[in-house]
């Protein structure tokens, strides 16, 4: 019998015997390569990579732990290990600004581990930057989706991307939508609602405060 079979049947039968938690427990019963065997509620469910049940993702897995994704907070937990009970998620990461340069926000961010200025614009739709800042950036854009946006000077040609990891401050959304322009018109990077919608944010007494959800 292959390993992993052995190992999926040894996880299942001690999923049976397993405590049924109280609400918005979650139990690692069995760890496999880019799988995990969860006791979520006292409910018994096999998750692979990228799936989700009852608000519960799994990011990763190796034979050691997995890497949880619980109401967009990331856990990573081991063998047996619990999560729930006297449990308590970090408190919400803030961030905040003060206006600068003309009256706008500005704010010194992260796209997948490398450094880029950003401009605050909640009228922009997704995150936009320019083809020079993209290749700085390593970004893979001419297999983006074809798109345009329209300027005082014409249409400018655009591809849509997927920014694999966004960090502003200590806040980190992954997975961020955005537009490159085959151009160098833009002079600014533009941090839009791709990543703003997905924070709380408002203004106290003139200084910008993000804060994740």
């Amino acid at each position: 019998m292959p390993v992993f079979s052995r190992w999926l049947i040894f996880a299942v039968l001690a999923g049976f015997s397993a405590i049924v938690f109280s609400a918005n427990s979650i139990t690692v019963k069995g760890l496999f390569g880019g799988a995990a065997l969860l006791i979520i509620d006292g409910e018994q469910v096999l998750l692979k990579k990228g799936k989700e049940k009852f608000g519960v993702k799994l990011i990763s897995a190796t034979s050691k732990d997995a890497l949880l994704e619980i109401n967009g907070q990331r856990q990573r937990v081991g063998l047996s290990k619990q999560i729930g009970g006297q449990y308590r998620a970090p408190d919400k990461t803030i961030v905040r600004l003060t206006s600068q340069r003309g009256g706008h926000y500005w704010t010194r961010g992260q796209v997948n581990g490398r450094g880029v200025d950003f401009l605050v614009d909640t009228g922009a739709s997704l995150i936009a930057m320019n083809i020079s800042t993209a290749r700085r950036l390593g970004i893979d854009y001419e297999k983006g989706e074809r798109s345009g946006i329209s300027t005082a000077n014409g249409v400018v040609e655009t591809r849509l991307v997927t920014l694999n990891k966004v960090t502003i401050g200590g806040i980190t959304q992954y997975n961020v939508a955005a537009s490159v322009s085959l151009n160098d018109a833009l002079p600014v990077t533009l941090l839009g609602n791709s990543f703003l919608s997905r924070v709380n944010l408002r203004t106290d007494d003139g200084v910008l405060v993000m804060e994740a959800k």
